[in-house]
C-alpha cells in the first residue's frame, strides 16, 4: 500500500515546493511587461506595413523564468491596426529584466488614414498576453503597453538606405550636349524603381553638377515622377545648364580627352505615404560627349 500511495505523495511535495518557490519570491506575481525601447519599420506594401518592436519584461522572482506564446494586439485609440507575436521560448534571469524582439504586421490602409491627422508619429497600444513558464506551472502575462512609432523618421530611413544601395534609383545615360560656351547642356537618364507595391512619387532633385571637382552648373528633374506599383519602371531625366563658363573653358581639354567624370549632389524628395522625404543624394559617373 505504502508503494502505492509514495509516488502521489511525492508528486503533491514536488509540486507544494515549485508553487511556494514562486509564491515565496519578493513579488509572487508573474513578470511584467514594462515598456517599448525601439521600434523598426522593416518592410511596407499596399496591405501591410511590417515593424519590429523591442519591449522590456522585468521578473521580480528570485528564479529564473520562461516566456513563450506571446499573443497580442496594435491598438490605436481602441481600434485594431493589426497583430504582434512570438512563439519562441526566451528567458529572463531572477531579478532581472530581458529584452525581447517582437514582430508585428499592421494593416496599411488603416495606418494611411491615421497618419493624415497625425503627421509625425503613431501612438499605439501593445495588448495581449504571453505564458510564463515556471517548469512544472505556466502562469499567464498581461501586455499593455504604449509606445509611438516615429512614422516619417523610420520611412526616411527605409527610402534612404534603399536609394544609397541604387534600389530605387539607377542611372542609365549620362551626357554633355551642345558643346558651346553659350548654351551646354548635361543630361542625365534614370529609370526609377519600386521596391515598396505602392505608389509614390519622386517631387524633385535640386542638385549641382560638377565635373572634374569643378562646379559647373545646376538642375533638377524636367517633371514630378510618378512611380507605379512594385515590378514597373518609372523613367526621369535630370537636364544642367553649364553656366561657368570660365570654368568651362578651362575643362576644354578634358571634353576631348574621352572621360569626363562628374558628380551631382542635392536633395532627393520621395513622397511616399503622405510624407515628403527628403534625402541627401549624391551621385557618381561618367560623361559621353553627345
Amino acid at each position: 500500500m505504502f508503494k502505492l500511495i509514495l509516488p502521489a505523495v511525492l508528486f503533491v511535495v514536488i509540486i507544494f515546493i515549485a508553487t511556494n518557490r514562486f509564491i515565496c519570491s519578493h513579488s509572487g506575481l508573474a513578470p511584467q511587461f514594462k515598456e517599448i525601447t525601439k521600434s523598426k519599420i522593416v518592410d511596407f506594401n499596399s496591405d501591410s506595413l511590417w515593424i519590429n518592436i523591442n519591449a522590456i519584461a522585468e521578473n521580480e522572482n528570485s528564479f529564473k523564468i520562461e516566456i513563450e506564446n506571446m499573443h497580442a494586439y496594435i491598438l490605436q485609440d481602441e481600434i485594431s491596426l493589426g497583430k504582434a507575436n512570438r512563439n519562441e521560448k526566451w528567458e529572463i534571469e531572477a531579478d532581472d529584466t530581458g529584452e525581447i524582439q517582437i514582430h508585428t504586421v499592421l494593416d496599411t490602409k488603416k495606418i494611411l488614414k491615421i497618419i493624415s491627422d497625425e503627421p509625425d508619429s503613431l501612438r499605439l497600444k501593445l495588448v495581449g498576453g504571453a505564458d510564463a513558464d515556471l517548469g512544472l506551472i505556466t502562469m499567464p502575462v498581461d501586455i499593455d503597453i504604449n509606445f509611438s512609432v516615429p512614422v516619417k523618421e523610420q520611412l526616411s530611413r527605409t527610402v534612404q538606405e534603399d536609394t544609397d544601395n541604387d534600389k530605387i534609383i539607377k542611372i542609365k545615360s549620362a551626357g554633355l550636349k551642345n558643346l558651346n560656351l553659350g548654351g551646354s547642356i548635361v543630361e542625365i537618364g534614370f529609370e526609377i524603381q519600386n521596391p515598396y507595391g505602392i505608389k509614390f512619387s519622386v517631387e524633385s532633385y535640386a542638385s549641382t553638377l560638377f565635373i572634374d571637382g569643378k562646379e559647373l552648373g545646376e538642375g533638377n528633374i524636367s517633371k514630378r515622377i510618378e512611380v507605379k506599383k512594385k515590378g514597373e519602371m518609372s523613367e526621369g531625366k535630370i537636364t544642367y545648364k553649364l553656366s561657368n563658363t570660365k570654368t568651362l573653358r578651362s575643362l576644354f581639354g578634358s571634353f576631348f580627352s574621352g572621360k569626363l567624370e562628374y558628380v551631382t549632389k542635392g536633395n532627393l524628395i520621395i513622397k511616399i505615404l503622405g510624407y515628403d522625404i527628403k534625402i541627401p543624394y549624391t551621385k557618381k559617373g561618367v560623361l559621353a560627349i553627345l
